[in-house]
């Protein structure tokens, strides 16, 4: 397929032809009739964060003993892990990611506990083994794509089986948009060497090679501070174009080991909020938000890219002062301002969405043109764009067919921790499946119309509506530890941010409901909506 003399990028990406096969899992126009049945109370479909913190809060907590098939297109589990590129690293602390029953943190060697790739598939191949050890009935299916439509899989010998399940679990619903199998949304010109962060490493910095990052997201910072660090690339030969400056959360003191959590950021947003005199006019624009951000720079809690710019996205980017320190310094190097690439001409000139034009610095350099010297890093993925759901619509948590959709029912840090949520309301025996939904809220779904062509945009910092993520993850907090034992669970689960931050059950409920009150006064909440 060609538009306009161009390729489209997915064709530079042969191994992009996966992500196609993500889109056709929920349903299925051929059913075939499986050779042969398995049966299983819970069969778990998606092994990656969302999933495994699910089986092992599940395991846990049950009432009673129960089977588990946990089912995963990839050969072992860890989800996107098994995808992301070689010098990746968790950019929170360990201790807050995983699973219930195991520290992440005890495989690390990292100082500031940041497990690697490998530390990760490896802890998750870790609890496979101990969940046996532990005896509880776990089987792992890797290799296989699960079919809704038809209750079965395809396994590696190629035998359809049917699965005989009480409850099936989609916990691939949050799953990450990877350049590596998401391709651009840019057409890119023949000739253009176009890759995914994953092949960084094998480029090196030799024969005088420049580079154009695309993307200024926590791939994109990653690709960078890689090409500077490990590869050694002046910074005269590197291009990057960030088109919305993002916010770096802080990893550095005076909190080494706390990462600021939503619950506290909307804490911080009242306080700069009445620092203010309370202007009625934030409310209805980003001033409100931004504010908070504001008051964090000042407690050296978040980063900003570029020293004069107001960064307006935020997607809990986190990196020390060094790191924050050496993407300053490629501030020369930023193309921001523009807007996203719509293409790349096959002569390497940067075409923005608005129609205007760019050549990079070197173009024509030795009469050779920007194509010839640059490799461009694809890193416009979209990490929570979560594309795989986005095309199947929203639905409950808990539904009245048996199945469990595994949704983000809590901000940032969230993926272990919403995976555990869930698994534990399904063991409370005691509440009807109205009333875990009604524990589950979820932020409204994109307002209809036709899809941005260049993929919708996630963080941007806007005005704080009722049915914000923030105000969504603030009221189902409330209304959990309004639950009876939710809250004495919470405070002593490792996956939950105020736990980990050193909160008491008592300094939690405190926080939450000052909160509310604030947000009431403010106007932002009603009673009605406080209360829900």
């Amino acid at each position: 397929v060609f538009l306009s003399g161009m390729a489209v990028g997915l064709f530079l990406f042969p191994h992009n032809f996966a992500a196609l096969s993500r889109l056709a899992v929920r349903s299925s126009p051929l059913v075939s009739m499986a050779t042969e049945t398995s049966s299983c109370d819970y069969l778990v479909v998606g092994a990656g964060a969302s999933g495994m913190s699910f089986v092992d809060t599940l395991l846990l907590h049950a009432p009673e003993p129960v089977s588990v098939t946990l089912l995963d297109k990839r050969e072992q589990p860890g989800g996107h892990w098994n995808d992301a590129y070689d010098y990746v690293t968790l950019h929170q602390p360990a201790r807050n990611y995983g699973v219930e029953s195991t520290a992440l943190e005890a495989f690390t060697q990292h100082p500031e506990k940041l497990a690697s790739r490998d530390e990760i598939l490896d802890y998750y191949r870790s609890l496979l083994s101990r969940w046996g050890e532990a005896g509880h009935r776990v089987s792992f299916v890797g290799g296989a794509a699960y079919d809704f439509g038809s209750a079965s899989y395809v396994d590696a010998s190629g035998s359809r089986v049917g699965v005989d399940a009480s409850k099936v679990v989609d916990a691939r619903y949050t799953e990450n948009d990877l350049p590596l199998l998401v391709p651009p949304k840019f057409s890119v010109g023949d000739g253009v060497d176009l890759i995914p962060p994953n092949q960084l490493p094998a480029r090196g910095a030799g024969e005088g090679r420049r580079y154009c990052v695309l993307g200024g997201g926590k791939t994109g910072q990653d690709a960078v501070l890689f090409l500077r660090q490990t590869l050694g690339v002046p910074l005269d030969r590197i291009a990057w174009v960030v088109p919305h400056l993002p916010w770096i959360t802080a990893r550095d003191p005076p909190s080494p080991l706390r990462q600021n959590t939503c619950i506290e950021f909307i804490a911080s947003a009242l306080e700069a909020h009445a620092a203010a005199g309370s202007p009625p006019s934030a409310l209805s624009s980003s001033a409100f938000l931004q504010s908070a951000f504001a008051k964090l720079e000042e407690e050296g809690k978040v980063y900003r890219l570029l020293p004069n710019e107001t960064p307006t996205k935020f997607m809990d980017a986190t990196l020390n002062r060094r790191e924050a320190e050496l993407l300053r310094e490629s501030a020369p190097s930023v193309i921001h301002g523009r807007g996203r690439v719509a293409s790349l001409s096959s002569t390497g000139d940067l075409v923005f969405a608005d129609g205007s034009e760019l050549a990079l610095p070197w173009a024509n350099e030795g009469g050779r043109s920007a194509a010839e010297l640059t490799t461009y890093v694809h890193c416009t993925a979209g990490a929570f764009n979560f594309g795989a759901s986005a095309a199947e619509g929203r639905r409950p948590v808990f539904s009245s067919e048996g199945e469990i959709t595994v949704q983000e029912l809590f901000q940032f840090p969230g993926f272990c921790f919403n995976g555990a949520v869930v698994a534990w309301l399904e063991c409370q025996r005691g509440l009807s499946l109205a009333q875990k939904n009604a524990l589950c809220e979820l932020p409204p779904p994109p307002e209809e119309g036709e899809a941005p062509p260049l993929g919708p945009v996630a963080g941007q910092v806007g005005p704080l509506s009722a049915g914000h993520p923030l105000l969504v993850s603030l009221r189902n907090l409330r209304r959990w530890y309004a639950t009876p034992g939710m809250g004495e669970w919470l405070h002593g689960l490792r996956l939950f941010s105020l736990a980990m931050n050193g909160y008491s059950l008592a300094e939690g409920r405190a926080l939450v409901e000052k909160n509310c009150a604030g947000l009431v006064e403010a106007g932002l909440l009603t009673p009605p909506e406080e209360g829900r």
